[in-house]
């Protein structure tokens, strides 16, 4: 049994036949927020949301974030899941062509049957490969991470033939898409909502009625969020100084960076950085002590553990 997490953001196991049946819930508590993909290799799974749906073996299911649904894995059965934070859907389905099309993959409960050669030439390397990145704890790279998952995705939307499902979007859905592509461009040259509702030739008071109708947030709020992760990230993983993560933000200045991050956080970037710092070692040590105790293989025990 493998089983990985980073932070709270990706969960990522692979679940070899046993004795004993598991069931993995999605859409709440932890997990409300999370897309779910599994690749059932042996045997057969079960998922039950509003019906029942037997998923065979050799087949691809993906589960869209705070859909309430449970994954039977029963005894015998091999399968691989994978689940990523929905604050992570623009860095992994990315803002080119086929982004729209990733998007619309996992906005929705589907069930992909796929041939031995399929799974075995195209998907199971690319699990592999995500593996050995989560795996590699002292320079695993999130970009890496989202990338792999990416084309894992995107080699799923072409095996599940979801070409014939109507791709139709609200004028709301596509507003919204455009918005955060070009998000997506910018958000490291601090644009101002202005210079984003001139690029969409939109004005500000429907781009605010948009993101608040569909997302509960304005537009700022929505910048600043994505700001936000890739600010939170370097602070986590990257050795720079507070200068060079904020220059790289598009701060010419590390304390107008520090103001904003406070006022978002509550918290000094560096304070973040210090107790963050000591977090891990804590969960280090408490995740080294678990296993010495002896290891579980139950999906959510495992994430209660290091979280």
């Amino acid at each position: 049994m493998l089983a990985n997490i980073i932070g709270t953001m990706v969960r990522f196991e692979f679940i070899q036949p046993s004795l004993q049946s598991r069931v993995f819930s999605t859409g709440n508590d932890n997990f409300a927020d999370f897309n779910l993909i599994g690749l059932v290799q042996l045997g057969g799974a079960i998922v039950t949301m509003e019906e029942t749906h037997h998923i065979a073996e050799m087949s691809i299911f993906c589960i869209p974030h705070k859909k309430l649904a449970k994954v039977s894995v029963p005894a015998g059965t091999q399968i691989w899941l994978l689940g990523y934070r929905n604050g992570l859907s623009s860095l992994v389905t990315g803002s080119d062509s086929d982004s729209v099309k990733l998007a619309t993959l996992m906005r929705q409960f589907t069930i992909t049957p796929c041939s031995k050669i399929d799974i075995h030439e195209e998907i199971l390397p690319l699990l592999k490969l995500l593996n050995a990145e989560i795996s590699s704890l002292n320079k695993r790279s999130r970009s890496v991470i989202c990338s792999i998952m990416r084309i894992l995705l995107i080699s799923i939307y072409r095996l599940s033939n979801i070409e014939s499902i109507r791709l139709t979007h609200s004028p709301d859905e596509l507003a919204l898409q455009q918005f955060r592509q070009l998000v997506e461009i910018e958000y490291k040259n601090r644009r101002t909502v202005a210079y984003y509702c001139d690029e969409l030739i939109m004005t500000y008071d429907r781009l605010h009625a948009i993101c608040q109708r569909n997302l509960k947030k304005s537009p700022l709020q929505l910048i600043n969020n994505r700001v936000l992760i890739e600010a939170t990230t370097k602070l986590k993983r990257s050795t720079e100084s507070i200068q060079a993560i904020a220059n790289d933000l598009g701060y010419g200045d590390a304390s107008q960076f520090s103001h904003f991050f406070k006022k978002e956080m509550g918290i000094s970037p560096s304070q973040f950085k210090r107790q963050y710092n000591e977090k891990t070692f804590l969960t280090a040590m408490n995740t080294h002590q678990t296993f010495q105790i002896g290891h579980r293989s139950d999906w959510l025990c495992f994430t209660a553990w290091v979280n």
